[in-house]
This record gives C-alpha cells, sequence and structure tokens, in this order.
C-alpha cells in the first residue's frame, strides 16, 4: 500500500500582513527537501487567496504537488476551469483540486443548502462542467 505525506502548513498567530515571497521559497523548499510530496492550499481568506497561493507555491517548486481547495458555486465553472487550467498548465500537471462540500464559516450558514443530497448534486453537477469545459465538450 503506497504511503503519500502531505504537508497542511498552519497559520501563525502573527502572521505578516504582507505575503512574504522570500519566506514562503525558503519553507517551501524545506518541504520539497525532507521528501512531502503534496501541500494544502487552504486559506481561510478562501478561494481567490488560495489560487494566488497555490500559484506562488507551484512557480517556486520542481516536484510538489499543490492540492488546491474550492468549494462549487464560489467562482462560475468558466471562469474556474481557465483558471485552474491555466495552473496545471503552468504547473506541468501538479495541480490537483479539493472540492469541500461548503464553506466552513458561519457567516455563509443562510447560503448552505439544505439538505446533504443537495450539497452533492451541487458538486457533482459542477465538476461536470469543469470535465465539459476542459474537453471542449458542450
Amino acid at each position: 500500500m503506497p504511503i503519500e505525506f502531505t504537508h497542511v502548513p498552519g497559520k501563525s498567530a502573527y502572521g505578516s500582513f504582507f505575503y512574504d515571497f522570500a519566506e514562503t521559497a525558503t519553507k517551501l523548499s524545506l518541504i520539497e527537501d525532507v521528501g512531502f510530496q503534496k501541500i494544502v492550499v487552504d486559506d481561510p481568506a478562501g478561494l481567490l487567496t488560495n489560487m494566488d497561493i497555490a500559484a506562488q507555491a507551484l512557480k517556486r517548486t520542481a516536484s510538489l504537488e499543490v492540492v488546491l481547495t474550492h468549494w462549487a458555486g464560489v467562482v462560475e465553472p468558466t471562469v474556474a476551469a481557465r483558471q485552474l487550467a491555466a495552473l496545471d498548465a503552468r504547473s506541468g500537471g501538479r495541480l490537483s483540486l479539493r472540492m469541500l462540500s461548503e464553506p466552513l464559516s458561519d457567516e455563509d450558514a443562510e447560503a448552505r443548502p439544505v439538505g446533504h443530497t443537495v450539497v452533492w448534486q451541487r458538486i457533482d453537477e459542477y465538476l461536470v462542467l469543469l470535465k465539459r469545459l476542459w474537453s471542449n465538450d458542450r
């Protein structure tokens, strides 16, 4: 049975307000050097921040795979398909998606679907749309 190590970075309580590219490059290099295969990008700021962080991580590493946290419906499928395809192409196929069923913050409680089945149907529909857009099927 293969074992994959995935690094999920913790968030510092006293983190810098601005993104520190040099520090990030150093940490990513260390993560890659010790043998981690994947890193999960899941920032509480949301999907657009996650995409930026994923792009930076992919740009600054050679073999590390990036698992991007994504929520169905936060970004229109046509926009998401273009952005995700561009990230994946630039990285040589090192991008993966981690689909969450709903945003984790309580602030978004009103937007949540009523039932578990509805949530997974929405994710299924979203993923089918992404796949069709990537393969140019209408």
